[in-house]
């Protein structure tokens, strides 16, 4: 259930919708959109309740919401705004993350600014290595299994953490 108290929760429970894919046909049935969307939603009451610096999270999120409409015409398979829709993403996951850290940084909690800290990293080199292997000419795809289950690994420590952190009093 998505709470209507703790934001992070409505963000987490985005960003949990736009991972999965849960296909039949080749349609995924958690429309992206709808975790984007719940992403936004979260980010603009924590921006408003709690610090504007989830502003800038809100607004990468709005531009990754608008690219998910694009990959659900199918348009994603255009390289660009494949690329951009990617980036979107990562940037919005790595503004969340930094806003987070900034707000537990100014209370004095150096575990939830560590943890978030190094997911961002994770997850940036994680998103850098996977794109490169996307593009090489020569399949590696031991090295590739390995940078997917990372990556998958990291996105689901991201949004575990989320959640965790939801109930924390400067983060409501």
């Amino acid at each position: 259930m998505i709470s209507t108290v703790f934001p992070l929760h409505r963000v987490a429970a985005g960003f949990l919708i736009a991972s999965l894919a849960l296909r039949i046909n080749g349609f995924d049935l958690l429309i992206d959109a709808v975790g984007w969307g719940l992403v936004v939603s979260g980010l603009s009451r924590l921006e408003s309740a709690s610090d504007p610096a989830f502003g800038k999270a809100r607004m990468a999120a709005l531009v990754t919401l608008v690219l998910s409409f694009a990959e659900l015409a199918g348009l994603t398979g255009n390289i660009v705004i494949g690329l951009l829709y990617g980036a979107s993403k990562l940037v919005t996951t790595w503004l969340v993350a930094a806003g987070i850290i900034a707000r537990a940084r100014d209370f004095g909690d150096v575990s939830t600014a560590s943890t978030f800290d190094a997911i961002r990293w994770i997850l940036t080199i994680v998103s850098v290595v996977a794109l490169l292997l996307g593009y090489a000419v020569v399949q590696m795809q031991a090295i590739a299994f390995i940078v997917a289950i990372t990556g998958f690994i990291v996105i689901a420590w991201f949004i575990i953490s989320l959640y965790r952190s939801a109930r924390l009093p400067y983060l409501t």
